[in-house]
C-alpha cells in the first residue's frame, strides 16, 4: 500500500493556489527556491489525479532519477505510473523527426526557464501543439533568463499566471531554508593584479604612474604570498568530517584545484578524501556515489564541473566553494542550492573565491530585499523565524555594504587605478598582508 504524500505548509499553499488557478485557466506556474520541494508538489498532483496522464519535461535523466529516489523516501510504496518523463533534448529530437507525442492531460515543465532556449523551445512547442487540450504547469526557482536579455519565461510561457511565488529571502526568513554564512575571499587576486598592471601602463602622467607602480609593487608582493584561502576556510569550517562541494570552471582548473586540496583544507583535517565528477551524468561517476556514501572521519571534498548546478541534491553537504566565475544569477542560485537544501550544518557555509556575490547584479540587492521582505512580513502581523541580521557576509573584516560596493567598484573598469590599488591594499592589510 502506498503512502499518501503530505506537504509542508508552504508547499500546501502553493499546491492549493496552483489548483485554484488551473481551475480558471489552462496554464499556471509556481516559483520557489531550490531545495523547497517543488517536485513534491508535482508528485502530490500526480497522486491526487490517478486518472490523468502527466508528461514531465526536464533537463536530464539523472535529475528525474534523483527526484524519484527522494520521492521513495517521502512516500514509500508510491509509484506514479501515470507520470512519464522526457528530457528537453528528447523533445527537441521528436520535433525534428516530426514525431507526435500526444495523449497527455497535463504537461509539466520543470525548471521552465529552459523553455526559452532556441532549440529546446522548439521541442516544447512541438509537445504542446500535440497536446492542445492539456493543462500546462511549470516549476522554477529562476524564471528569468538573464543571459537572454532578461526574458521572463513566466510571462512568455504562462501569460504571467504565477499561482504562487516565494523568493529566496522569504524562505530564509521563514526558516524553510537554512541561512548560509557567506565568506568572501579573493582567490583571483593575481588576475586582478595583471589588469592593474595593464591599466597603469596607460597612465600618461609620469609622476602618477610612478606612484601607481610603487604602490603596485608593494601590493603585488603582499598579495602573491601564500595564504588567504587556507586561512579563510580554516576560520569558518570547523567540522573536520564535513562534506564540501567545489564548483570548478573547467576540467583543467578542476585538476589544479584538486592538487591544492591540502593547501586549502589541510588546516581543517589532515585526512582528505577527494572526489571528482566531470561526466555529463554524475550518477555515471563512481566518485560521485562514493562521495555520497562516505561517512568516514575524513574531510570529504567533491570537485565538479557544471554537473551539480541544477536539480541534483546531495544530502549532508556542509559547505560549497565557488571557484567558477559566473555572471549568471541562475547558475549562482543553483550552486547555492546545493548547500541550502542540505541536511548538514545548521548554518551552511558558502566560500566565494571568485567574487560571485559582487559580480552578479541581482545579488547585490540581496540584503535590501531581505530587509524589505522582513518589513512586509512584520507589517502583515507575521513573526518571521529569522531576521535580516542572520544573513552574514564575512571575510576580510569588511562591512556588508562596504564589501559589496567596493568589490563591485574594484572590478569595474571605470574605477580609477588608484581606487583599485587602495581597495586591494585595504584587503591585504586586514588580512595580515595576505590575501
Amino acid at each position: 500500500m502506498s503512502s499518501t504524500i503530505k506537504l509542508y505548509e508552504h508547499n500546501q499553499k502553493a499546491y492549493d493556489a496552483l489548483l485554484d488557478m488551473l481551475g480558471e485557466c489552462d496554464r499556471a506556474c509556481v516559483i520557489k527556491p531550490t531545495g523547497t520541494g517543488k517536485f513534491v508538489i508535482l508528485a502530490k498532483m500526480v497522486q491526487d489525479n490517478p486518472d490523468k496522464r502527466f508528461l514531465l519535461l526536464g533537463t536530464n535523466d539523472y535529475m528525474f532519477n534523483d527526484q524519484m529516489a527522494n520521492l521513495a523516501e517521502i512516500a514509500p510504496g508510491f509509484t506514479p505510473e501515470n507520470l512519464q518523463f522526457m528530457t528537453y533534448s528528447a523533445a527537441m529530437m521528436t520535433a525534428r523527426r516530426g514525431e507526435e507525442i500526444s495523449g497527455y492531460d497535463v504537461v509539466v515543465a520543470d525548471e521552465f526557464h529552459h523553455c526559452g532556449a532556441e532549440e529546446w523551445g522548439k521541442g516544447v512547442t512541438h509537445i504542446l501543439d500535440a497536446n492542445e487540450s492539456a493543462k500546462v504547469v511549470g516549476f522554477s526557482a529562476t524564471p528569468i533568463r538573464y543571459s537572454d536579455g532578461g526574458r521572463n519565461m513566466a510571462d512568455e510561457m504562462f501569460d504571467g499566471n504565477v499561482a504562487y511565488s516565494m523568493e529566496l529571502e522569504e524562505a530564509w526568513l521563514r526558516g524553510i531554508l537554512p541561512i548560509p554564512e557567506y565568506i568572501v575571499a579573493l582567490y583571483n587576486a593575481p588576475s586582478e593584479l595583471e589588469k592593474l598592471a595593464k591599466s597603469i601602463t596607460t597612465v600618461r602622467d609620469e609622476a602618477a604612474k610612478k606612484r601607481f607602480q610603487k604602490k603596485y609593487e608593494k601590493l603585488r608582493r603582499a598579495l602573491t604570498e601564500a595564504g588567504g584561502v587556507r586561512e579563510s576556510i580554516a576560520a569558518y569550517l570547523k567540522k573536520a568530517d564535513a562534506k564540501v562541494i567545489v564548483f570548478c570552471p573547467r576540467v583543467a582548473k578542476l585538476r589544479e584545484f584538486m592538487l591544492l586540496r591540502r593547501e586549502w583544507f589541510g588546516a581543517v583535517n589532515s585526512e582528505i578524501h577527494a572526489y571528482k565528477t566531470v561526466s555529463a551524468d554524475p550518477y555515471g561517476s563512481t566518485d560521485f556515489q562514493a562521495f555520497k556514501d562516505d561517512e568516514s572521519d575524513a574531510l570529504k571534498v567533491l570537485y565538479c564541473v557544471n554537473q551539480l548546478n541544477e536539480a541534483v541534491h546531495v544530502n549532508g553537504v556542509d559547505a560549497i566553494v565557488m571557484v567558477r566565475p559566473t555572471k549568471s544569477p541562475t547558475v549562482f542560485y543553483q550552486q547555492l542550492g546545493r548547500v541550502l537544501s542540505s541536511g548538514g550544518n545548521r548554518t551552511p557555509l558558502v566560500f566565494d573565491l571568485c567574487n560571485n556575490f559582487s559580480s552578479i547584479t541581482v545579488t547585490e540587492g540581496i540584503c535590501s530585499r531581505m530587509e524589505n521582505t522582513y518589513r512586509e512580513m512584520k507589517d502583515a502581523g507575521e513573526h518571521p523565524a529569522f531576521s535580516p541580521s542572520d544573513f552574514k557576509i564575512v571575510g576580510k573584516a569588511l562591512e556588508i555594504k562596504q564589501l559589496t560596493g567596493e568589490l563591485r567598484n574594484a572590478l569595474n573598469r571605470q574605477v580609477s587605478v588608484d581606487d583599485k590599488i587602495t581597495f586591494l591594499e585595504e584587503i591585504a592589510a586586514q588580512n595580515g598582508g595576505k590575501l
